[in-house]
């Protein structure tokens, strides 16, 4: 018997701690793959009016560990590395197409916030990517319906 509480309590911690998926950041692939992720946020600011196919999003490809997506004036993309059992997330320079806009200046200072994240959180549909220096997010994403 003294053998078999152990087992117990091993099971039941781990009932128990997967009920704590709002706060804990979500393993991927579940939601983070695959997944079209909107732009909401940049830097603690709205990222501004942005409708259809001309949002700035993100996409992380399950497949060759490749990230893509428009941001304010380009096309974009790059690679990506998870750390396996962490939320660790980075992100390799990312590489445009040379279109200019109105927002250029915002998309730059995009571009450049991509490769200082270091990891991530997904609650509530929303992606938060964040840096090693600041609590709050560098940016926020929606998920896409």
């Amino acid at each position: 018997m003294r053998r078999f509480l152990p087992l117990v309590f091993i099971a039941g911690t781990a009932l128990l701690t997967s009920c704590a998926k709002d706060t804990e950041p979500v393993p991927a692939p579940l939601y983070l793959l695959d997944q079209r992720w909107v732009l909401a946020e940049i830097e603690g600011k709205a990222a501004g009016e942005q409708t259809g196919s001309t949002s700035t999003d993100l996409i992380l490809s399950s497949v060759g560990s490749s990230n893509s997506g428009r941001a304010f004036c380009n096309q974009y993309g790059g690679q990506y590395q998870l750390a396996a059992a962490s939320a660790g997330l980075r992100f390799s320079n990312q590489h445009a197409t040379y279109a200019t806009c109105s927002n250029q200046d915002l998309e730059t200072r995009y571009l450049q916030l991509l490769p200082q994240v270091t990891r991530y959180s997904i609650s509530n549909r929303q992606l938060a990517l964040y840096d090693t220096e600041h609590a709050q997010p560098l940016l926020v994403f929606k998920a896409a319906k």
